[in-house]
């Protein structure tokens, strides 16, 4: 191999390489039996249940008949049996190069919910959720709909009125739909307003009378069911997504339809997700992370 080709690699894995352990997620996926965790070698353990997330510098310690799942970087790996297993040497290639594809849009939305509202939501983006600028703000976040599904808006207003006039909205600003609510929310099927696969639409909300409270447009735009349905099935295919558990294939889903801008199915998907849940509040707050995402300032 000559050196310039080897410069060439060598160059390329830098560029992938992290800044820090730190910045890639280690979770525990699944356990079962007793297990323990200490944050690091020589501190105290506590007992510790799936889905948790995990430091690179912590330590497990499994019982007789103990077993634990391990997700980092796009990987699972087993442990089972008797024994203080170091997480850093379970995953020590796994901790030193940032993950491509899935896994990295996977890790990012990890941190994000592991860190907290300080953490990596990199991602700012008007897309449906409330402008606080207005009176009524958007609960819903959106982003690409299908054209015969059932959605269910919800809103906030400054101050509560007994009525509520929600519109949706052509490209041309022409109303196709309107009706009136004593309600901060309204579900409507998309089936009977004939919206276009491709075209962008709005809906608002106002106080009936012209001169009460109002929110700000929200744009959303129709795509075709096959592009949702490619998204999960291009999932599918990935071999993380085929070793992971229910709660956590719910989870990547969630994550690969916000990916893909399918922001009110991804919503759907943490709740799911969450639903799912004992005690553990990953999930909960991957949603959290989610929302953060989706909000404009």
């Amino acid at each position: 191999m000559n050196k310039h080709l080897l410069l060439f690699i060598s160059c390329l894995m830098l560029a992938f390489s992290l800044q820090a352990q730190d910045d890639i997620p280690i979770l525990l996926s699944k356990s079962y039996k007793k297990i323990k965790y200490a944050p690091e070698p020589g501190a105290k353990y506590s007992k510790i249940q799936a889905v948790k997330s995990l430091d690179a510098k912590g330590v497990l310690k499994l019982g007789g008949k103990s077993t634990a799942r391990l997700y980092c970087n796009g990987l699972f790996k087993d442990i089972e049996g008797r024994g203080e297993y170091v997480i850093a040497d379970l995953f020590g290639d796994e901790l030193n190069y940032r993950a491509m594809g899935f896994a990295n849009t996977f890790n990012g939305m990890l941190m994000a919910a592991i860190r907290g509202p300080r953490g990596t939501d990199t991602t700012s983006a008007s897309s449906g959720w409330g402008n606080k600028k207005f009176d009524i703000i958007s609960a819903t976040p959106i982003g690409k709909a299908i054209s015969n599904q059932s959605l269910r808006f919800q809103w906030q207003s400054r101050e509560n009125i007994p009525e509520y006039e929600f519109t949706i909205e052509d490209e041309s600003g022409r109303v196709i739909h309107s009706k009136k609510v004593n309600q901060k929310e309204y579900t409507v099927d998309f089936s009977g307003l004939g919206l276009k696969a491709g075209k962008s639409y709005a809906w608002k909300v106002v106080q009936p009378g012209g001169e009460g409270m109002v929110s700000d447009k929200y744009f959303f735009k129709v795509a075709d069911e096959k592009e949702k349905a490619d998204v999960i099935t291009a999932l599918q295919e990935e071999e993380v997504y085929q070793e992971a558990g229910p709660q956590m294939k719910k989870l990547m889903e969630a994550a690969s339809l916000e990916d893909s801008e399918f922001y009110y199915a991804a919503d759907q998907a943490y709740v799911e997700a969450a639903q799912m849940s004992g005690k553990e509040d990953l999930p909960e707050k991957m949603r959290e992370a989610f929302v953060r995402r989706r909000s404009v300032d």
